[in-house]
């Protein structure tokens, strides 16, 4: 019987609730769509800031995020004893070595030569100019490049036999083989013949250039060119608990020294330190996650205020209304009960339709960016995500502030008394 009579009170309360939402449907309408538009833009800009952070944070991915590149410059200055100005920085073995003893933080140290050449690379009657780059054995255990299917990386059998072997980029691909497979074909390099043995994948936006490019085993290139045994590029992947804000000055001043820089000679040495701005980027990001929580928690707390305004402007309409039923026995709890479910029925009923409608702009905005995308690169938009997680708290976020929206309005509503509205009416 008690369940009864409770559905029988719940039942009554949402009919006179859609009685008066019925009567004055532009008003409801309006009200509930500032709800729903709060809702939708909180969504999706929390949706597209997650795209955005996540496309900025992919352009990392050709690099592991602790580790090191250091490229030799030009000296600014002279060291007594050292290099004189103008002076070309470069690394050797031994440099390599001694890092490797020196610094217990490396895992891995590698070193990246060029091969100077003026002549084009020739396949058949196709001719191109790239990039050569020689790698040494660990250089793939800092640099997360990737092959496509069919090819395979360098293996140690490669360079300790010096096998003429390359792994070639996109675009090199394009240029001399066009929609050949080109794995297991070969490539002249200055008048040698080397083999392909693999295809890098489409890099990211900050490695756009390895499409560009061709790589050999170090060992290879030297033996086969006779070059120096000098390199102007090192790379080192760090221990994941090094502290690499102090490592980056330490290595600097180690290498200066071993070099013969002047300590002062800041531009002489470029380090790419990818921790820094992995670490960077992610501050920049928590900002203008913090940014497009304010602006929409705004939106929602404008609806708030609208449902606020809307159940006042409700109250005084119906002052005599609600005094006659409190003068037929209505208790001020049923008419608080009334003015609060209203709130929240508007509330509720278009804070779900604001989901539903971001979640639809989110996959369009998705579908946009997969549309736009031209496949030879990772994009600095992804797609757009957002935590169920993070809607569930919004959604009941918003039902508090509906009902605290409908508070105030109805404990006025059940201040009102019967004697002052039906002397009104009389």
């Amino acid at each position: 019987m008690a369940h009864a009579n409770i559905l029988s009170n719940l039942s009554e309360l949402l009919k006179e609730v859609y009685s008066s939402v019925a009567q004055h449907k532009v008003r409801s309408f309006l009200t509930g769509f500032g709800i729903s538009w709060g809702i939708f833009i909180l969504i999706l800009l929390l949706g597209a800031g997650n795209g955005l952070r996540h496309g900025m944070m992919d352009m990392f991915s050709g690099y592991a995020s602790n580790s090191i590149w250091v490229t030799g410059n030009r000296t600014g200055m002279a060291k007594p004893g050292g290099l004189q100005s103008g002076s070309r920085v470069l690394f050797n073995d031994r440099h390599l070595e001694k890092l490797r003893r020196h610094f217990p933080e490396i895992r891995y140290i590698a070193s990246e030569t060029g091969l100077a050449t003026g002549n084009p690379i020739v396949y058949k009657d196709r001719t191109g100019f790239f990039d050569i780059k020689g790698i040494s054995e660990d250089y793939l255990k800092i640099k997360s490049l990737e092959v496509e299917d069919g090819g395979r990386f360098f293996n140690r059998f490669d360079y300790r036999d010096r096998r003429r072997v390359v792994i070639i980029g996109e675009r090199v691909k394009d240029i001399l083989y066009g929609n050949e497979n080109p794995t297991g074909k070969h490539v002249a390099i200055e008048g040698v013949t080397f083999r392909i043995v693999g295809i890098l994948k489409g890099g990211t936006i900050f490695s756009v250039m390895e499409q560009n490019s061709i790589y050999a085993p170090d060992p290879s290139l030297r033996y086969t060119f006779n070059t120096g045994r000098e390199y102007g590029t090192l790379g080192a992947l760090l221990h994941e608990d090094t502290s690499i804000e102090t490592f980056e000055n330490r290595l600097r001043n180690y290498l200066s020294d071993e070099t013969g820089i002047d300590r002062r000679d800041r531009g002489a040495l470029y380090i790419n330190n990818i921790q820094l701005q992995v670490k960077a980027f992610g501050m920049l990001f928590d900002g203008v996650d913090m940014f497009l929580w304010v602006l929409g928690l705004c939106f929602l707390l404008t609806g708030m205020l609208g449902i606020m305004n809307i159940m006042f402007v409700v109250v005084n309409e119906r002052t005599e209304e609600i005094g006659i039923r409190k003068a037929l026995g209505a208790t001020p709890s049923s008419i608080l009960h009334l003015i609060i479910a209203e709130a929240l029925i508007i509330t509720f009923c278009f804070g779900l339709a604001g989901i539903i409608s971001g979640f639809g702009a989110m996959e369009l905005y998705n579908w946009l960016i997969s549309a736009l995308q031209t496949g030879q690169q990772q994009e600095i938009f992804s797609e757009a995500t957002i935590d169920a997680k993070i809607v569930a708290a919004s959604f009941l976020l918003l039902i508090i502030s509906g009902l605290a929206a409908g508070i105030m309005p109805a404990r006025k509503a059940a201040k009102i008394m019967p004697v002052e509205t039906l002397s009104k009416v009389v």
